[in-house]
């Protein structure tokens, strides 16, 4: 998916999702756009597009990164690593 087909995309108001390297794109409203449930204007999308199809592995991490952040799931797997370390740490003080 390069910049010019996202453009065009946005461009006419497509109603069908879109797919970029695994994530899936809907446009809400005017300048709205959720990625995976996550709600971004439209130069927050066009970044994150920019990003996933970037050649840098890092670059495509901190795309994912920012699109777990705002769906909710990386909120949740932050949680889950703590209660981890809290299970890990009472445990390690039974002993």
């Amino acid at each position: 998916m390069s910049l010019e087909q996202f453009n065009e995309w946005i461009g006419r108001r497509s109603r069908l999702p879109l797919a970029v390297r695994g994530h899936t794109f809907v446009l809400k409203g005017d300048n709205l756009v959720t990625i995976d449930g996550g709600k971004f204007v439209y130069e927050e999308a066009l970044h994150v597009v920019k990003l996933l199809n970037s050649k840098s592995p890092v670059a495509q991490l901190d795309a994912t990164m920012i699109i777990a952040e705002r769906n909710g799931t990386l909120r949740l797997v932050v949680l889950a690593l703590v209660g981890i370390i809290l299970v890990v740490v009472l445990i390690l003080a039974e002993r």
